[in-house]
């Protein structure tokens, strides 16, 4: 069963195509944020990391300014939760148990 997050990445992704499909020029920016947002609710910073870069490029491509700004203010978010993660994770690996041999 999908997660509310991974359903709403699934729609979220589908309005994109369809926007898309109308070869609509402007306005993908917000659908991106949006779903690099949705991205990191669900704890998949690279996803969202990966589709804020799609925006920039789109931004630099179609000069779309308008949500600039806050494609900026996400990937600070995003980048901040890949590092919490990795210390996390880093910590996590660093206190699980070895098994040392027998001596």
């Amino acid at each position: 069963m999908q997660s509310e997050e991974e359903a709403g990445i699934g729609q979220i992704r589908q309005g994109l195509a369809t926007y898309r499909a109308a070869e609509a020029k402007e306005g993908q920016t917000s659908i991106l944020a949006l779903l690099a947002e949705a991205y990191g609710q669900a704890g998949q910073v690279e996803e969202g990391l990966a589709v804020l870069a799609e925006a920039l490029e789109c931004v630099d491509r179609t000069e779309e300014r308008f949500h600039e700004a806050e494609l900026y203010r996400l990937e600070g978010t995003l980048t901040l939760q890949a590092s919490v993660q990795r210390q996390e994770s880093s910590i996590t690996n660093s206190q699980s148990p070895t098994l040392e041999p027998p001596s």
